[in-house]
């Protein structure tokens, strides 16, 4: 590929089309030229790469307007930007340029310098704002390794037993998993959703990941170390950015479980019994209001009973929001797979995420045995 900038250049007269072909190749830029609409869409089928377009308004076989629209809309669309190109001056030409796509308007005849500088600014325009994307992209590739790095093993930590689906729908995603050693017998298990799905939903559940590994310990209740991270959390989450958390510490020794949920959905406990069940607890999010209320459940369990920890996309669907609708679902598809190990009944839970459509959010699924 040519590392000169190049300009799609589409106008029925060819004197025009000469003229600025002319002047660009003169300044350094490349050119492709089309007489028509029909073979600037075989053009740009062709995918030639180019950093700007300049069309002309009226041409033999339809609006350049249209063509424009199709360009920035359609099917295949291009981000290079679009300059119009016509011999009308009214100010209903030009607001329809600007409502088809285009960033910018010349009128006919040229004026050398004024075509020149407008092409100039653009490119620059587009090609800092690839570099931009280019730069997020790699920043975003590097998060994303840092938090496969984060994820919990099962295989590194046996005695948690647990077993850990999770799938973000970007590269990077905004749900938070852990597993915390506390003591032979005693484990943390924390799931977390930070709203949102960009780049600092992810920033966020990083610098939460951190919160948790500080202040999760045997000195405080999983209530406790709660409320220091929210306090913690309001002075580091932007505006209006939160996350849910559900948080369950098992103590083997004593078969207690201790669950505690910050507006996140319940935990499903499945019984050794056949009984499977949703733990419903009210609680404020972490990072939104300086004093926060959680809700907190102790109860004892037995040996081969399981708990399930999950965000929300696993039981909302596409148009599904309702959170009952979709925990009366996962909680039948417990009982189908209640007889697998752990491991296959993860997987195969896993494989009916977002009660059975396309997953719309991050999916975060764990599964702990007692």
């Amino acid at each position: 590929m040519s590392a000169l900038p190049v300009v799609l250049l589409v106008d029925d007269d060819p004197t025009a089309l000469a003229m600025l072909a002319g002047m660009l190749k003169q300044e350094g830029f490349e050119t492709l030229i089309a007489a028509d609409i029909r073979q600037t869409k075989a053009l740009i089928a062709r995918a030639p790469a180019f950093d700007l377009a300049i069309l002309d308004v009226h041409l033999p076989d339809g609006s350049g307007l249209d063509l424009c629209r199709s360009m920035k809309y359609g099917s295949p669309a291009t981000d290079a930007p679009v300059l119009i190109v016509s011999a009308d001056e009214d100010i209903e030409t030009k607001i329809a340029g600007f409502e088809a796509g285009a960033v910018d308007y010349i009128t006919k005849p040229f004026h050398r310098a004024e075509v020149l500088a407008r092409v100039r600014t653009h490119v620059r325009l587009h090609k800092a704002y690839q570099a931009m994307i280019e730069l997020q992209s790699l920043k975003l590739s590097k998060l994303a390794f840092a938090q496969r790095a984060m994820i919990p093993q099962p295989d590194q930590m046996p005695e948690a037993r647990f077993e850990l689906y999770y799938q973000p729908i970007q590269e990077a995603g905004g749900d938070l998993c852990q597993v915390l050693r506390l003591g032979p017998n005693l484990h943390d298990y924390i799931l977390a959703d930070v709203c949102g799905h960009d780049v600092g939903a992810a920033m966020t559940m990083s610098a939460l990941h951190a919160l948790f590994k500080q202040n999760c310990s045997a000195l405080y209740s999983p209530t406790e170390a709660l409320h220091i991270i929210n306090r913690v959390a309001r002075s580091l989450l932007p505006e209006e950015q939160f996350a849910t958390v559900v948080y369950a510490r098992i103590n083997r020794k004593t078969r207690r479980l201790m669950v505690v949920s910050a507006g996140h959905p319940p935990a499903v406990i499945q019984k050794v019994d056949g009984a499977v069940f949703p733990l419903w607890l009210e609680g404020d999010v972490v990072g939104a209001f300086e004093t926060a209320e959680f809700g907190m459940s102790g109860t004892t369990v037995d040996f081969g009973d399981r708990v399930f920890l999950f965000s929300d996309g696993v039981i909302e669907g596409p148009g599904e929001t309702n959170w009952k609708v979709g925990i009366e679902k996962f909680v039948e598809f417990c009982k189908k797979l209640r007889n697998k190990d752990l491991e296959a009944q993860v997987a195969e839970l896993a494989d009916l995420v977002a009660i059975g459509g396309k997953p719309v959010d991050d999916i975060a699924l764990m599964g702990i045995e007692v």
